[in-house]
């Protein structure tokens, strides 16, 4: 009875033993995500460790070879509507990130195909958006990260940090396409012709603005100055009497201004003026309803 006894602890030693342990990955999955005005932006990447690598930068990354600043499979940036990234319109969808990494500049370029390896280099048949960027030094970070440090109204900041290197990129969120489309109803309140007085110019010069109805879009316009000057944004809600503002590049894509909101005061349903603010809620210009 004994020796049973002894064997089968003995085999449930051997079981537990035997038992599968969870391996830890030399670079674990990661991912980040963040909305801006509507828009979600989402980056998938695993995360190499420094390890006491020197030199991670030129050694074990070359510079001017291409490479997925990840590690395993490449790391992929996802968006749900279009954005413009360092100025480049990026239709939505998922892509997989490459850079070419230099000490005064880094080509990005972003592919169509998002599943690859990170050894299945890719070529210009896949590639939607391509363009450079000056990389920053900051604070050591021995795990790879890739981040949305700065957020404000109409745009963010992605951001790349490993070693002591830092890479920011720039990205701009476009309005959704009905976004901008409101009824006859909800435009006429602010209708009019305004006397914009501008409070961050020397001797607060003052220009003629008129909020005017396209089809369906609220616009700003200036109504004074050099016609070639002249601006014409279109206006989107921001919440009860706030608007952003939205200008059109020449190629037909809208850009928000970004962290600019206007914020009419109304009285007995009409507005009786406006007041331009910034990020942090200080006015930049003020205007008031002409008869």
């Amino acid at each position: 009875m004994r020796r049973s006894a002894i064997a089968a602890l003995g085999l449930t030693a051997a079981f537990v033993a035997a038992r599968p342990v969870a391996s830890q990955e030399l670079s674990e999955f990661g991912s980040v995500a963040q909305r801006v005005s509507g828009t979600r932006l989402t980056v998938e990447y695993y995360r190499p460790v420094e390890r006491g690598r020197r030199n991670v930068f030129g050694d074990l990354v070359k510079w001017g070879q291409l490479w997925t600043p990840g590690a395993n499979w490449a790391t992929t940036l996802d968006v749900d509507h279009d954005v413009r990234v360092e100025g480049k319109l990026l239709p939505k969808g998922k892509y997989s990130v490459w850079a070419v990494p230099g000490p005064d500049a880094w080509t990005i370029s972003l592919h169509r195909r998002a599943r690859r390896f990170h050894v299945d280099r890719p070529d210009s048949t896949d590639e939607q958006l391509r363009f450079t960027v000056r990389p920053d030094s900051g604070p050591h970070t021995e795990v790879m990260t890739w981040d949305f440090p700065e957020v404000t109204t109409g745009a963010t900041t992605l951001r790349f940090r490993w070693a002591s290197v830092v890479v920011p990129l720039h990205i701009g969120i476009l309005p959704p396409p009905l976004a901008a489309l409101g009824t006859h109803a909800e435009h006429a309140p602010y209708l009019g012709a305004y006397d914009l007085e501008i409070l961050i110019l020397a001797g607060h010069p003052h220009r003629s603005i008129e909020i005017v109805e396209v089809g369906d879009t609220l616009h700003w316009r200036d109504a004074d100055g050099p016609v070639a000057q002249r601006r014409d944004f279109v206006m989107t809600a921001a919440g009860e009497d706030q608007f952003l503002r939205w200008r059109r590049d020449t190629g037909g894509a809208f850009w928000c201004e970004a962290g600019i909101v206007v914020s009419f005061t109304t009285a007995n349903g009409h507005a009786t003026g406006f007041q331009v603010e910034s990020e942090d809620g200080s006015a930049i210009s003020r205007a008031t309803r002409l008869p």
